[in-house]
C-alpha cells in the first residue's frame, strides 16, 4: 500500500522525460552540425556520416518503475553510418539540458545497448557538446566510442526511466528531464588496410552480376604482371622472410554466415606467395599434398582442408590467427563439359564457382572456414583486364605473362600444377569413385586432377583478413611489403 501511494503521488505530480538526438562532426578548424529531423546527414569533401533513428522516448506522467518493468520498455534505437571512404572515430554522449525545474540525473536509470542498468550520474562525466540554441546543455555523460571504416554502420539502443529507488522524499517532484544524444565524429588517423587497398590506384574496381549464391558484388582486385601487392604476414623482422611473404588478391566482399541474404563485409584476401610445405600432418611428401586421401573431392572433409590448412598451417600462425576472419568459401562444381566450352571467360567461371551444382548429391554448396585455396576466377581476374573477355583455356602463353598470381617456371619450385578449391562434378575412374579438383598448370592452363594425387602439385593457403586490420607502412613491393597491425 505504501509503495502504491508513492507511485500515485508521482503520477499526480507528473514528470516529463524526453530524448532527442543530434549529430556533430568536426575536423581541423571547421565543423558542420545538423539537428534531428528524420535522417541526419553531414557531408564534406573528406568526411560524411549518416544517422537514422526510431522509437524516440517521450515519457510523460512518469513514475519510478522496477527493473523488471523497464525490460518491456521500447528502446530508442539509432544507427551511425560512415558513407565516406575515410575512416572516422566517434564518441556518443548524452547531453542533459537546463530547464526551470530539472530532474537530477541521480534519479534516472539508463540501459545502454542492452548492458546492465546504471544510474545516469554514475556514468563518466564529459564536456557538453550540444550546440543548439533551443536548449543549453549543463551536463554530459559518456556512453560509448568507436571507429567506422568505409560504409560501415553501428546500431545502438538506449532506455531511460525513473529508477525504482526514487521516493516521495526525494527532490523529484514537479521536475522534468530533457536530454539529447550527441554523436561527435572526426577523421581517424588510423588507416584500415581494406580502405587503403580500395583507394589504391593499382586495383581494378568492378561489379559482378548476382549468382545462385551471391547478390551483385563489387571487387577491388590487383591485376597485371607485377602490381605492388606484397604483404609481410607473421613476422616483424626488418627484412621480411620469404616464408612470410603473401600477396593481396584484392578486397572481396564476403560473409561470416552462409546465405545470400546474410550481411557482406569488404575484406582483404591474401594468398601465400610461395607453396606451403609442412610434414607435421604426415600428409606431405616430397612431391606435394593430395586434396583428399579418402579419394573423393568433397572439400568439407578433404584432408588438405581439415588436416593441413585448418589444423597444421592454422596452428603455425600463433597470434596472427587473430588477423584472420572465418569466412564463407563457395564450392560450386564445374562439369568437365563446361570446362571445354570455348566461350567461357573468367566471368563464367566466377558464376559457376558460386553456382548451384555440387560435386556430390547432398553435399554442401558453401562452407565456412579460416583457410582455403584460390578459385579459378582468382587466377582469371589477376590477369590484365584487357584479357578478361578471352576464353581462359586458350592463349595461355599470352595470359600467363600478364598475371602476378600464376606461379610458373621456377616460381612453382619444380611443381607443374597448383590446387584450386574448385571441384569437378563427380566422375569415376575405373571402379573407384574418386572425383577431381581443378588445378592450374604452370603454363596457365586450367586442368583437373584426381583428388588423391599429390605428385608435382603445389598448395598455397588463402584467407581473408579481418576488416579491422590496419595498414602501417610499406609500398607493397617485395623488398618493402605492406606491414600491418590489428586494431584491438
Amino acid at each position: 500500500m505504501k509503495e502504491h501511494k508513492k507511485k500515485m503521488a508521482m503520477i499526480i505530480v507528473g514528470i516529463l522525460l524526453s530524448l532527442g538526438i543530434i549529430i556533430s562532426v568536426s575536423y581541423a578548424w571547421w565543423s558542420h552540425i545538423v539537428s534531428q529531423e528524420g535522417i541526419n546527414t553531414i557531408e564534406s569533401t573528406c568526411l560524411e556520416i549518416e544517422l537514422t533513428d526510431e522509437n524516440p522516448i517521450h515519457l510523460q506522467n512518469a513514475y519510478p518503475i522496477t527493473d523488471a518493468e523497464a525490460k518491456i520498455l521500447t528502446p530508442y534505437t539509432f544507427t551511425i553510418t560512415n558513407t565516406c571512404t575515410t575512416t572516422v572515430e566517434y564518441d556518443v554522449n548524452l547531453d542533459i539540458m537546463e530547464s526551470t525545474s530539472r530532474l537530477s540525473s541521480e534519479y534516472i536509470a539508463v540501459e545502454f545497448n542492452g548492458e546492465t542498468k546504471k544510474l545516469l550520474n554514475t556514468l563518466e562525466s564529459v564536456e557538453t557538446s550540444y550546440p543548439g540554441s533551443d536548449y543549453t546543455p549543463v551536463e554530459a555523460r559518456y556512453l560509448t566510442s568507436g571507429e567506422l571504416g568505409a560504409n560501415e554502420s553501428k546500431t545502438y539502443t538506449i532506455k531511460l526511466w525513473m529508477d525504482e529507488s526514487v521516493t516521495v522524499e526525494d527532490d523529484a517532484m514537479n521536475k522534468n528531464f530533457i536530454s539529447k544524444i550527441v554523436v561527435t565524429a572526426k577523421q581517424s588517423h588510423k588507416v584500415r588496410l581494406v580502405d587503403y587497398i580500395m583507394s589504391d590506384n593499382e586495383t581494378e574496381e568492378f561489379t559482378h552480376e548476382a549468382t545462385s549464391q551471391t547478390p551483385a558484388l563489387t571487387d577491388y582486385r590487383y591485376t597485371g604482371a607485377n602490381p605492388h601487392n606484397y604483404v609481410c604476414f607473421g613476422s616483424e623482422e626488418e627484412t621480411c622472410p620469404e616464408e612470410n611473404l603473401y600477396r593481396i588478391i584484392g578486397v572481396i566482399p564476403t560473409q561470416e554466415e552462409v546465405g545470400k541474404d546474410k550481411p557482406y563485409e569488404n575484406r582483404v584476401k591474401l594468398v601465400k606467395a610461395t607453396p606451403y610445405e609442412e610434414n607435421e600432418s604426415g600428409l606431405y611428401t616430397a612431391i606435394g599434398y593430395a586434396v583428399n586421401t579418402a579419394q573423393n573431392n568433397d572439400w568439407t572433409t578433404a584432408s588438405l582442408n581439415t588436416e593441413v590448412l585448418n589444423r597444421v598451417y592454422w596452428n603455425s600462425l600463433g597470434e596472427y590467427q587473430d588477423y584472420i576472419a572465418s569466412s564463407v568459401w563457395y564450392l560450386g562444381a564445374i562439369t568437365l563439359s563446361q570446362n571445354t566450352r570455348r566461350e567461357y571467360t573468367v566471368h563464367n567461371y566466377y558464376h559457376l564457382e558460386r553456382g548451384s551444382i555440387t560435386a556430390y548429391q547432398g553435399k554442401e554448396i558453401s562452407y565456412i572456414a579460416n583457410i582455403g585455396l584460390m578459385y579459378i576466377s582468382d587466377w582469371g581476374y589477376s590477369i590484365n583486364k584487357k584479357h578478361w573477355e578471352r576464353f581462359m583455356p586458350e592463349n595461355q602463353n599470352i595470359l600467363k605473362e600478364d598475371s602476378w598470381l600464376l606461379l610458373h617456371g621456377e616460381k612453382l619450385e619444380g611443381r607443374y600444377f597448383e590446387w584450386t578449391i574448385v571441384p569437378t562434378k563427380d566422375r569415376s575412374h575405373g571402379t573407384i569413385d574418386i572425383g577431381d579438383i581443378f588445378v592450374l598448370e604452370n603454363n596457365g592452363n586450367i586442368n583437373y586432377m584426381n583428388a588423391n594425387r599429390a605428385e608435382n602439385v603445389g598448395t598455397r593457403p588463402t584467407f581473408y583478413l579481418k576488416s579491422k586490420v590496419l595498414y602501417e607502412s610499406g609500398n607493397g613491393t617485395k623488398a618493402n611489403p605492406f606491414r600491418i597491425s590489428i586494431n584491438e
